[in-house]
Order: C-alpha cells, then structure tokens, then sequence
C-alpha cells in the first residue's frame, strides 16, 4: 500500500453549506462532506481514481472519505467542515474557540474500507 504525505486543510464550501441546510443527515450532505480533494497526480501516485475511499491519517485520528480531483498543489489536500474532517484534527484551540483546520500532517492512502455515514461516526463517538 503507497501511502503519501500531505498537509491538510479545511473550510467551507459552497455544496458543503447547502447540503448542511438539506440536513446532515442526507445523501446531498454525505456526497458534498465525506471526500478528500487532491490533485490529480496525487491520486496516481497512491494509485486511486476519482469516487474511490481513501483513508486520511494524522496525529489526532483517522477517517475514510471518497477522493476527487481539485487543483489543490500536489502534497496539499482539502476536506470541508464536517464529522469527517473533525476526525482527523486536534480539539485545541489555542484561545481562539477554533480548532486549527489548516496545515496538519495526514497521511493518505489507498482502501478497502467504507466511509462512515454522520450515524456510525456519532456511535463511534459515543462509544468512546
């Protein structure tokens, strides 16, 4: 399995912010929310296609979404706001009430495994 390097970062989108108001729980919000966005030859390197899970790792946890192309830099990768996102960076704020959603190290790498609807990351979650 190739894995690769990558900083990541977060923020809002456009589909992020409307598929929030269609609810959290919908298809439209786990399509727009649950995917990495890399850059092209990227996802040749770790030898994943478009629509395909990836696991994203870090310091602070772990998650797989569905990668698709951006024009993100190679080595950078972008996530939007959201459970998954949540599960891969730090809870400390450093006094600003925001936790730092820009410039973590994350390895990603291809997967088998099945990206979490927002239910089983709320079990998970509670599950401790």
């Amino acid at each position: 399995m190739i894995r690769m390097e990558v900083v990541l970062i977060s923020g809002r989108t456009a589909k992020q912010g409307a598929s929030l108001e269609v609810g959290k729980t919908s298809e439209e919000y786990f399509e727009n929310v649950a995917v990495i966005m890399m850059n092209e030859d990227d996802m040749k390197e770790i030898g994943v296609q478009e629509g395909e899970p990836v696991k994203i790792s870090t310091e602070f946890g772990s998650t797989v979404v569905k990668c698709k192309k951006s024009e993100v830099n190679r080595g950078i990768a972008f996530m939007p706001y959201g459970p998954w996102v949540n599960m891969v960076i730090g809870m400390d704020t450093h006094g600003t009430g925001m936790p730092s959603y820009k410039g973590a190290k994350a390895e990603i790498s291809a997967t088998d495994e099945n990206v979490l609807t927002v239910g089983e990351i709320v079990d998970l979650i509670r599950r401790g």
